[in-house]
């Protein structure tokens, strides 16, 4: 019996992907969107009470996603160097498989996938203390990392 749980790589990989490919380009959007701030207009007609302050709401979730933001470059810089090349030329130049492994010096895809998916564990790995530094709630980054079911064994 191990001490902790297996990471299930391909797995990982398959999310962490998703997450760079589709929640992260939304993250940014959000957070570079400060929205209509306006002072309070005051006028003598009768209202219904109104709850909540939406230009609070609003500056919030500005700050929570740029604090994601923030996370995600914090927890690529804190990657190997070779992670850090596959994950920005991959992801965010959006370069081809074949411009990435040139780039770090693969020749075979075997090895390079090998390694391509190495950089999103690793990703993974780094990005979950960065949101606890910087105070991301899991509901805009969850944990990216993907477990292998392990069987209970009955003695």
């Amino acid at each position: 019996m191990q001490l902790f749980p297996q990471l299930d790589k391909d797995r990982t990989f398959f999310k962490v992907q998703d997450f760079l490919y589709n929640a992260y380009p939304e993250i940014k959007r959000r957070a570079g969107s400060w929205g209509d701030y306006s002072s309070p207009t005051v006028d003598d007609m009768p209202k219904a009470p109104s709850y909540g302050n939406s230009s609070e709401r609003r500056m919030i979730e500005h700050a929570l996603y740029g604090s994601a933001v923030y996370a995600v470059h914090y927890a690529i810089k804190h990657c190997s160097a070779t992670s850090q090349i596959i994950i920005k030329c991959r992801y965010f130049e959006e370069l081809s498989n074949s411009k990435v492994k040139a780039r770090i010096g693969y020749s075979g895809n075997d090895a390079y996938y090998s390694r391509l998916k190495s950089a999103c564990a690793e990703f993974a790995d780094c990005l979950e203390p960065a949101c606890n530094y910087y105070g991301v709630p899991e509901e805009i980054i969850p944990d990216l990392h993907v477990y292998q079911k392990q069987e209970t064994i009955r003695k």
